[in-house]
């Protein structure tokens, strides 16, 4: 395998919540029948899985973990922080809101880069060609610096920026031109690219672009601002988690 990596999945349950209620004469036996039920359809899909991955190389760690829908956001940050990449699938519109929550709660509480990958994305090379969103914000740079963890040695990397201008404290002299020069002494094929929005949304730029780049992969900053502003007027990432054909690569 490539980098010699040691693969730990993670397989979370979650629990119906408790209520009051269950306390109440029966209600405690109807809870502990829901939570059995529980435990054995996700014991069943579990045991599949396992199955799949029987006498495969490398060797997985398996881990299974229960928690209640209020916890998923922790449960995901604290074994997240054990990895130097974690990998997630990307939120379906079908999915309910804990997927979101632990997608979401390894981004922003385990200090850890996450590799998103689109629902029934399929590729088999990822880093060769990237874009990355460079906004002269300290998520991007983190976000650059973590993608090296991916990108192939000879990848070829387009810098992005979006509407960006010249400034003292972000963009410096040439918007691109300094970060593109950084970069590229860790040996990338670099290549600046400074965009116009043109009246489309940041998210919808770095979409065409990673088409006409021919990339497999969106690297970015991941919720530069706050999620609650996000939620009610969704930002770069939020949309691109839900869009992105392509997986991304996100730090916070």
């Amino acid at each position: 395998m490539t980098h010699n990596a040691h693969l730990s999945c993670a397989a979370f349950t979650i629990l119906p919540p408790m209520f009051t209620g269950y306390g109440i004469g029966g209600a405690g036996e109807v809870y502990a029948s829901i939570l059995q039920e529980t435990r054995n359809m996700m014991k069943a899909a579990w045991d599949a899985f396992e199955e799949g991955l029987a006498g495969k190389e490398p060797a997985v760690e398996m881990r299974h973990l229960e928690t209640f829908p209020n916890r998923v956001e922790a449960t995901s940050a604290m074994n997240a922080r054990y990895a130097d990449l974690v990998i997630v699938r990307a939120p379906d519109e079908s999915d309910a809101q804990p997927h979101a929550d632990m997608v979401e709660g390894v981004l922003m509480g385990s200090g850890r880069p996450v590799l998103v990958l689109p629902v029934g994305w399929n590729g088999r090379t990822i880093g060769d060609r990237a874009v990355v969103a460079w906004d002269a914000s300290r998520e991007a740079a983190r976000a650059l610096h973590d993608s090296m963890l991916v990108l192939s040695d000879d990848a070829k990397v387009c810098i992005a920026t979006v509407d960006a201008n010249p400034s003292e404290t972000g963009y410096g002299q040439g918007a691109g031109w300094d970060i593109g020069a950084h970069f590229s002494r860790h040996g990338y094929d670099i290549e600046v690219r400074n965009e116009d929005s043109i009246g489309r949304s940041v998210a919808d730029v770095l979409l065409d672009l990673t088409v006409s780049y021919d990339a497999n992969l969106i690297v970015l900053g991941g919720y530069r601002h706050a999620r609650l502003q996000q939620a009610i007027v969704p930002g770069v990432t939020r949309s691109l988690l839900r869009t992105s054909k392509v997986p991304l690569l996100l730090s916070h």
